[in-house]
């Protein structure tokens, strides 16, 4: 049996880990991957120099968004192949950094080059997914517009130009009573999230300005469309075709309302929305990423076969 180590940027406190979405991303590849026969063990930030060595042969996959492994760790872990999958913070990694490894998964189509040629290492395109589909259905909007995620300090303009607009906003987590918001609770757990987006009129979604301008389109896009509702983001950076009609772009300058009365009018087709939401949980679920990676450590492309 093939086995695989997944380091994540989470630390291994098991009462703060399930905060982190990075967490969750392993977890799903983890469910996803033990389905077809790989093994896999879960490492954390502040303890995986610390762990016994994995089975002779195994290969090692560094999830990487906000953190990096030390690269004399990285170095003499006795791994067969160390892969890094650049899911989020694209500017982040060094080309010494990713001079470590044998292979880049990116999850933009549009920054892979870029990699490829800052790291010298062969790269391919593996988009991030859903997890949610499995777990949702399609369901007829209860609710208004959704937003889960904390205010971080700075203004979501996407939220902004909802609130501004005079638009009720369904409001999820940390900070925003520091803008004269009102958040309905601090956190949701991760579990509840299909019902939640399956209830919503549409979900608010906004990037990372680096993951903008540099093609990542981010996971909660894909667990939206999967469970059959329309998200208002501000960009959609390399959107994968047959998600697109779900998909209702609301960038600087553009009308809240018209973003509201095209989220209305998609709601109630349910065909459209019950395409986009199949494409989204078979090509663009765990179990697909899984399928892609297992290929990946047996020599064949990813999903997209683009490589450089």
């Amino acid at each position: 049996m093939r086995h695989l180590d997944l380091l994540i940027a989470a630390p291994s406190d098991p009462d703060g880990l399930v905060g982190w979405g990075d967490y969750h991303f392993a977890r799903e590849l983890q469910l996803a991957l033990h389905a077809l026969g790989v093994s896999t063990r879960l490492l954390h930030r502040d303890t995986h120099a610390l762990v016994p060595p994995a089975p002779a042969g195994s290969d090692l996959l560094v999830l990487r968004g906000k953190f990096a492994p030390g690269s004399d760790w990285l170095r003499a872990a006795p791994y067969r192949r160390k892969l890094i999958w650049i899911i989020s913070w694209p500017l982040d990694p060094t080309p010494t950094e990713l001079a470590d490894y044998d292979l880049l998964l990116v999850a933009s189509d549009q920054d892979r080059p870029r990699l490829a040629r800052l790291s010298g290492r062969p790269a391919q395109t593996l988009l991030q997914a859903s997890g949610l589909g499995h777990r949702a259905r399609l369901r007829p909007a209860r609710g208004g517009l959704l937003f889960v995620g904390n205010r971080r300090g700075v203004e979501r303009p996407i939220v902004a130009a909802f609130s501004r607009a005079g638009v009720a906003i369904e409001l999820i987590g940390e900070g925003w009573e520091d803008v004269g918001l009102e958040a309905e609770s601090a956190s949701l757990a991760n579990d509840a999230l299909p019902i939640r987006y399956g209830q919503a009129l549409a979900v608010l979604n906004d990037h990372h300005g680096a993951m903008a301008a540099y093609g990542y389109l981010n996971n909660r896009v894909f667990d939206v469309l999967a469970c059959g509702v329309p998200v208002i983001t501000d960009v959609a950076p390399g959107c994968p075709p047959e998600l697109e009609a779900g998909v209702i772009r609301m960038g600087p300058g553009d009308e809240p309302e018209e973003a509201l009365a095209r989220a209305r009018a998609l709601r109630r087709d349910h065909h459209t929305l019950a395409a986009v939401a199949a494409a989204a949980r078979e090509r663009h679920s765990f179990a697909a990423r899984a399928e892609a990676l297992r290929g990946v450590l047996e020599g064949e492309p990813a999903d997209s076969a683009k490589r450089d």
